[in-house]
């Protein structure tokens, strides 16, 4: 196969676009039709494996919809004990890398996912794709050249998005700032102040990332912070190009942002927040940037196109099938009892999904659920001419919570953490809100002695989270957010919480509220049941 860079050289940009964002253009039937062709292919490849067998047992579905019938549902405690200790022995191809994420405390600190050579070079390409389509004003535009710069603000491999990057550079001759050896060497703020001082130089064309961090990145040129530079450059080309961002934030009377700097032709976001935030990072960038959905155990899951709505599944790495919320709800109190699922073909717009998805490719995921809720908004975007699905992520389902693409808290963790202080408390729930633009973790807490303030509370909590948990220690630390903020609930508002419940006639376990995530109608009669609050 020609690579993408001499098609480029050779002036071939409508077959680049081909080669890589013609799934755009399918048909549901033609969606499908891939879909089913590389299920396929896994089945065949998988089910002479030891995990075929762990998972499936003898199942030999000629199809999808067998398939479907004859596979369970699985989490990642059906794979923890042999994919925690990384044996190789019973997976399906030989490994390329092995992909880790955070876990949860107390069952399996860190979730190890192995991909095969094959899911390593597919993910590469469904990169530069998003790539090619976050540069895109339109269907076919293709501005991709060799060498565009991106900054490096990524964790390192074994993160997936530092395995991301290594594949995104195999596919295609970026060049990322620093440069790539030397920004694996360096810790998170140092490679933020070397991307950029590299960038005053050198340009920027392209940035990827978790858009909390770079809505932070942003905010800090206009505070004098420069991106985290440490000292204004000397080259010529830097001072020229500080000296005229300057003098535009200052015809427009506003403070300096990086959209003054450089002209940055896509970006993409990803993380939890990036609904919430990246109306903001435009503002700050100059550029609307693409969102984008993945994750460690599937690589590539959705993007949004150059409309810049909704979020099209990316049909080359996985199976999709679908659960309604209430089916999952079902079979989390009855494992026995498999739920029924959907394939895109059977998705209804305006209905709430558990996401399930199966590795293409050798992979070792099969019919896995994320933990994520998702969204079919419509049938088809409009306004790109795409007739596929389009959705968008609503929350997590599995009782964690999500801040800022970091960490994921687990009831466990958090309930250690108050332990942990030696506050004497009633009873707690917690969930992840918004502050105008800025996602919180929100402790609602009924202590039982008084003269306790809130501020205080968050502090002894918020250090015994730290100590527990890394990813949340990185949250401050390299991203400098500090989410956890207290609410204090008058003595006895748990209890009349459960009286009223009772009264009601509700179920015994609707009585009281969930230690996560708890719904805006729970929290909001909840807060009716204090009197007081500090």
């Amino acid at each position: 196969m020609e690579k993408v860079v001499n098609m480029l050289r050779a002036g071939k940009k409508s077959e680049v676009w081909e080669r890589y964002c013609s799934y755009l253009d399918y048909s549901l039937e033609e969606y499908m039709a891939v879909q089913r062709r590389l299920l396929a292919e896994q089945i065949e490849r998988c089910s002479g494996s030891g995990l075929w067998t762990r998972i499936a047992g003898g199942a030999k579905p000629r199809d999808a919809e067998e398939f479907r019938k004859m596979v369970p549902i699985t989490t990642y405690r059906d794979y923890a004990s042999f994919l925690c200790k990384q044996d190789e022995s019973v997976l399906p191809a030989p490994t390329r890398t092995w992909v880790h994420t955070s876990g949860r405390s107390g069952e399996y600190e860190t979730k190890w996912i192995p991909w095969s050579g094959d899911m390593f070079e597919k993910v590469g390409e469904a990169f530069l794709a998003a790539f090619i389509v976050a540069a895109a004003k339109e269907k076919g535009d293709v501005v991709l050249r060799e060498g565009m710069k991106f900054p490096y603000l990524l964790a390192p491999p074994p993160y997936i998005s530092g395995v991301i990057t290594e594949s995104l550079l195999e596919a295609f001759p970026f060049t990322v700032l620093p440069d790539l050896d030397k920004a694996m060497a360096m810790g998170f703020q140092d490679r933020i102040t070397s991307a950029f001082e590299c960038a005053m130089s050198e340009g920027l064309d392209f940035f990827w990332g978790m858009t909390s961090i770079l809505m932070k990145i942003g905010e800090s040129f206009g505070q004098g912070g420069g991106g985290g530079m440490k000292k204004l450059p000397r080259n010529p080309k830097a001072i020229l190009r500080i000296l005229r961002a300057l003098a535009v934030s200052a015809l427009e009377g506003r403070s300096l942002m990086p959209k003054d700097i450089w002209k940055v032709k896509g970006a993409i976001c990803g993380g939890m927040d990036t609904t919430i935030l990246k109306d903001k990072v435009a503002e700050l960038w100059g550029i609307v940037p693409m969102e984008g959905y993945g994750c460690t155990e599937f690589g590539a899951i959705a993007f949004q196109s150059w409309s810049r709505t909704s979020l099209t599944f990316y049909p080359f790495m996985n199976f999709w099938e679908f659960i309604k919320e209430k089916d999952y709800e079902a079979w989390v109190a009855d494992p026995s009892r498999q739920p029924r699922s959907w394939f895109m073909d059977e998705v209804r717009p305006g209905e709430d999904y558990v996401l399930v998805g199966t590795n293409f490719h050798g992979g070792s995921m099969i019919r896995y659920v994320l933990g994520d809720l998702v969204r079919i908004v419509s049938l088809e975007d409009e306004r790109a001419g795409i007739r596929l699905p389009q959705m968008t992520f609503v929350s997590r389902i599995d009782g964690l919570i999500d801040i800022g693409g970091f960490t994921r808290l687990t009831e466990k963790t958090i309930w250690q953490a108050i332990e942990d202080t030696g506050l004497s408390y009633e009873d707690w729930t917690a969930r992840k809100e918004l502050d105008g633009e800025r996602p919180v973790l929100r402790l609602y807490i009924e202590l039982r002695g008084l003269g306790e303030k809130a501020e205080v509370v968050a502090e002894r909590v918020h250090r015994c989270l730290r100590a527990l948990d890394a990813p949340y220690r990185d949250l401050e630390d390299l991203a400098d957010l500090k989410p956890l903020e207290v609410t204090l609930l008058s003595k006895g508002s748990f209890g009349r919480y459960f009286q009223e419940r009772q009264a009601s006639g509700a179920d015994l376990a609707q009585t009281k509220p969930t230690h996560v995530n708890a719904s805006d109608q729970v929290i909001e009669n909840l807060l009716k049941m204090s009197d007081w609050r500090i």
